[in-house]
């Protein structure tokens, strides 16, 4: 009969085999744990999306208003100076198919939301959507648990560090070594973000840079066909759900609204007003060229508002819920 230590693979390697396995064990657990570490300190920093998280764990029976969108969206709303309990999902680089994930998958922990705040700005429809890749959707299903993967998911899809190292290492450093810490209020938003080029320029006109840098102008019309078709999509499931919806423009600055492709204004102009002619429970909050209410000061840049501007901003939405949609 066979010896059966001897068949069995790990005691019939031979001594080089063996070499090599100790010279990986040897590479590989610092390696790890060094991931570990990053891990760990990760989990440990500020986060709007841990702050948010929590807010939707706690408060999240109590939530009657929605919104979401982009980092300008992030930067626009203060839920704190809504009359109604609010919680903003809005995140840099977000698109309406990872909008929509989100109300979709956080629809049974907010049962009494009435009312959800879509961003459309000028050339929302003409970029692409999130991809099934898209760094981020570690974050979404770590916070949120929303899948963003288009796929049965798995534990290394909640990992952090794994999403973009080199995002979270520069973090952990300013954050450790140089002490750079963000300040968030219990709804999750940054309360002390004010730096940025105009900051840097101390508000004044004739210092600030007078082109934006974030500014697309590039038409698609493959994309503005395949977009707006997911607009719909959205707005008829919202229709469905019997919840009202307002489409917000947020504020941008005098240089950037200088700078727009008219062609990709126009066609977005063109589906906002079909939007509000065939939907009832839909209201257009027009702010993109408000010029006189928001000012240089308002701004992070040149299409970001800072903390002074969202209290603007969210104040006048809140008059604009209440004028709409009364209890």
């Amino acid at each position: 009969m066979q010896d059966r230590k001897k068949s069995s693979s790990i005691f019939s390697f031979n001594k080089k085999q063996k070499s090599f396995l100790k010279g990986a064990l040897v590479f590989f657990i610092p390696v790890i744990a060094i991931y570990v570490t990053l891990e760990i300190l990760a989990l440990q920093l500020p986060s709007n999306y841990f702050e948010v998280s929590e807010y939707l764990s706690s408060e999240g029976k109590n939530i009657k208003i929605l919104t979401t969108g982009s980092s300008q969206m992030k930067c626009a709303v203060n839920p704190g100076f809504l009359d109604q309990q609010a919680i903003n999902f809005g995140s840099p680089s977000q698109h309406h198919n990872t909008d929509y994930n989100i109300i979709t998958q956080t629809k049974n922990r907010l049962k009494k939301v009435e009312l959800v705040v879509l961003e459309l700005s000028y050339s929302h429809l003409e970029l692409p959507h999130n991809s099934k890749f898209f760094w981020k959707n570690n974050i979404y299903l770590k916070y949120y648990n929303v899948n963003n993967f288009e796929r049965k998911t798995y534990f290394k899809d909640k990992l952090l560090c794994l999403s973009r190292p080199d995002l979270y290492v520069k973090e952990i450093i300013n954050y450790y070594i140089y002490n750079d810490i963000a300040e968030f209020n219990r709804f999750g938003f940054e309360d002390n973000q004010f730096a940025g080029v105009f900051e840097k320029s101390n508000y004044e006109e004739d210092k600030i840079p007078t082109e934006s840098t974030e500014i697309n102008t590039y038409e698609n019309s493959y994309l503005f066909e395949k977009n707006t078709a997911f607009l719909y999509k959205m707005l008829n499931y919202l229709a469905e759900k019997e919840l009202n919806v307002v489409i917000t423009t947020l504020p941008m600055h005098r240089y950037y609204l200088r700078d727009r492709n008219p062609n990709i204004l126009r066609r977005r102009d063109s589906i906002l007003a079909l939007v509000l002619k065939n939907y009832n429970n839909v209201r257009a909050f027009r702010k993109e060229e408000d010029t006189i209410n928001f000012k240089t000061s308002d701004f992070i840049n040149h299409n970001h508002l800072n903390p002074r501007g969202a209290e603007k901003f969210t104040k006048e939405l809140n008059s604009f819920i209440e004028e709409q949609f009364p209890n």
